[in-house]
C-alpha cells in the first residue's frame, strides 16, 4: 500500500530543513508510518535511527532482529542487542557514526528512562520531541490512507449494528464490550481500543471504566468503540435508550448533541481552524444552557493512532487542509443522571466536511426492552 522509503525520505528533508541531525522513533505508531512495523518492546528498548542523510538503522532485541529485517520498509540495517550486554554501547556507536549529533529528534513516546540513558551518553546533545514534525508527515492522509479508514469506519459501523440489538435487561458493560470485541474479530478486525461501555448514571462519566454495572430499563447507554483496517483506526460514539428512557429531559439532550454535532461538521472546510470546529459545536451546546456539561474537546485527529493531531479544540489556531481526519463528538454530561455522546471521523475534502461513518440517529434511538 505505501512506499515507505519515500516517508523515510520526506522525515529527512524536515531533518535537514529544520537542522536536526537525526531521529530515533521509539516502537511506536511512528515506527509503523515508517516502516510497516513496530514492537513495543516493554522495558527493552527498541529504536529506529534515521539519521538526516544516510541509511536507517534498527536497534532491537536479539529476539525481535528476525522481525525487523522483514519489514515492508525492507530496511538493510538491523543491530540486535542481547539482553546480557545491552543496548547502550550499540547505540553509542550508531550515534557516533553520525556525523553530528547537536540536535536530535525524540519519540514523544519514548521511555524515560531511555531517553535518560540516552541524555547521558551524549551529554552535549539537544533532544527534541519529535511529535511536531511527524505530525507534518502524519496528519494529511494519502487516498490509500483514507481507503483504509474507510474500510475501518464501515466495519465498526456494522459493529455497532450488530450488537445494539443484543443489548438485554441485566447484562453488564463487560458482557456488551465482549460482544464488540467478538463481532469486529469475527470481520477479521482488531479493536483499536477497549471498548467503552456506559449504562445509566455512568453515561455522565467521559471516560468511565466499562464495569459491572448491569442494564436496566429505561438506560442510556453509550457505546464508544472503534477497530483496524491495515493498521488504520476507527473510533465511533453512539447514544441510545434502552426501552423508553427513564429521565425525561434524554431526548431533547440527544437533540441537542445531534444538532452541536452537525453544526461542527458543517464548519468543517479547508482553512478553517479546528478552534473555530469545536466553537461551532460548544456554541450550540452552550446556548442551550449546558456549556459546563460538555467536558471535552470536540474532536482529535486519528490515523494509525487513535488519538493523534490535529486537535479540535480552542486555541489551536492552524488551519485544516484537505486530507486531514478526525472526530467529531460533542458530549452532554448530567452527573448522577446520563450522559450523550455523538461520534463520527470526518476528513476535510475540497469543499466541506465528509464523514466516513454511517450518519448517527436523528433522534434518540429506543432500543427494545423485552
Amino acid at each position: 500500500m505505501t512506499d515507505y522509503s519515500y516517508r523515510i525520505s520526506r522525515l529527512q528533508l524536515e531533518l535537514c530543513s529544520d537542522g536536526i541531525d537525526g531521529a530515533l522513533l521509539a516502537g511506536t505508531d511512528q515506527m509503523l508510518y515508517l516502516t510497516g512495523w513496530k514492537e513495543g518492546g516493554a522495558e527493552r528498548f527498541v529504536g529506529l535511527f534515521v539519521p538526516a542523510e544516510g541509511e536507517p538503522i534498527f536497534l532491537v532485541p536479539a529476539m525481535n532482529a528476525e522481525q525487523a529485517r522483514g519489514t515492508p520498509a525492507a530496511i538493510q540495517n538491523v543491530v540486535g542487542w542481547d539482553d546480557a550486554d545491552g543496548w547502550i554501547s550499540p547505540a553509542r556507536g550508531i550515534l557516533c557514526s553520525w556525523e553530528a549529533q547537536r540536535r536530535i529528534l525524540v519519540d514523544d513516546e519514548l521511555r524515560s528512562v531511555h531517553l535518560i540513558a540516552l541524555q547521558s551518553l551524549l551529554p552535549q546533545t539537544q533532544f527534541v520531541p519529535a511529535g511536531e514534525i511527524m505530525c507534518r508527515l502524519r496528519e494529511r492522509k494519502t487516498p490509500d490512507e483514507l481507503r483504509a479508514m474507510t474500510c475501518a469506519a464501515n466495519l465498526i459501523d456494522e459493529v455497532f449494528e450488530e450488537v445494539v440489538t443484543q443489548l438485554v435487561e441485566g447484562m453488564t458493560e463487560l458482557e456488551l464490550a465482549d460482544l464488540v470485541l467478538g463481532a469486529i474479530r469475527a470481520r477479521g478486525s482488531t479493536p483499536s481500543f477497549t471498548p467503552l461501555i456506559c449504562f445509566g448514571p455512568n453515561a455522565a462519566l467521559p471516560h468511565h471504566h466499562t464495569g459491572v454495572k448491569a442494564l436496566a430499563r429505561g438506560d442510556i447507554v453509550i457505546i464508544d468503540i472503534g477497530c483496524t483496517a491495515e493498521s488504520y483506526a476507527s473510533d465511533i460514539t453512539r447514544t441510545v435508550s434502552f426501552g423508553e428512557p427513564s429521565d425525561p429531559d434524554a431526548a431533547g439532550i440527544y437533540d441537542l448533541v445531534l444538532t452541536a454535532h452537525l453544526a461542527a461538521l458543517s464548519a468543517v472546510r479547508p482553512g478553517a481552524t479546528g478552534e473555530a470546529v469545536d466553537a461551532a459545536a460548544r456554541s450550540v451546546i452552550s446556548e442551550a444552557g449546558y456549556g459546563d456539561q460538555f467536558l471535552h474537546r470536540t474532536g482529535h485527529g486519528i490515523g494509525l493512532s487513535v488519538h493523534e493531531p490535529p486537535n479540535i479544540v480552542r486555541g489551536n489556531t492552524a488551519p485544516l487542509t484537505e486530507g486531514m481526519c478526525f472526530s467529531v463528538e460533542p458530549g452532554v454530561y448530567l452527573t448522577g443522571r446520563f450522559g450523550v455522546r455523538i461520534e463520527n471521523i470526518v476528513t476535510v475534502t475540497a469543499t466541506g466536511g465528509r464523514s466516513l461513518n454511517a450518519e448517527p440517529g436523528q433522534t434518540l434511538r429506543i432500543v427494545s426492552a423485552v
